[in-house]
C-alpha cells in the first residue's frame, strides 16, 4: 500500500510504506517533504467505519440461514469440533462464530482471554 501525503505547496504525493518517518523532496517542487507513520486504528475507529449498529433484535440464536449467511461470507464456523464453535455477543446476545472478534451484527468487538494468549 502507498501513503498519500501532501507536500507543504499543496502537491498531493503516494509514496512507498517503506518512507514512512521519513523526509524527502517534493518531485515536482522540491521542496521537504515529511512523510507521516501510519497510525493504527482503535476499535472505536473500526466500529466507525463499519456503520452504524443494526442491532435493536432480542437475544436469539442463528437461524440456519443465517449460519449459511455467515459460511458464505468468508467466516469459519467449525461444525465438527468437539467444543461450541459458537459464543453469544456480549451486546446483543446472539450467537456468532467463535473466530470472529466483531460481532457482525451489533458490530460490538469481542475479545477472549485466550485471544491474547501467546503461542
Amino acid at each position: 500500500m502507498a501513503i498519500e501525503v501532501t507536500c507543504p505547496q499543496g502537491h498531493r504525493l503516494r509514496v512507498k510504506d517503506s518512507m514512512a518517518g521519513k523526509r524527502g523532496l517534493c518531485p515536482l517542487c522540491k521542496t521537504p517533504v515529511t512523510v507521516p507513520k501510519p497510525r493504527s486504528l482503535s476499535e472505536d475507529a473500526i466500529l466507525d467505519i463499519l456503520g452504524p449498529s443494526t442491532s435493536g433484535v432480542l437475544s436469539r440464536t442463528l437461524t440456519p440461514e443465517e449460519l449459511q449467511e455467515l459460511e458464505q461470507s468468508g467466516s469459519r464456523i467449525d461444525r465438527g469440533s468437539h467444543y461450541n464453535p459458537h459464543k453469544v455477543c456480549t451486546k446483543c446476545n446472539r450467537e456468532i462464530p467463535s473466530a470472529s472478534h466483531i460481532c457482525p451484527f451489533c458490530h460490538t468487538y469481542i475479545a477472549e482471554l485466550a485471544d491474547f494468549k501467546t503461542k
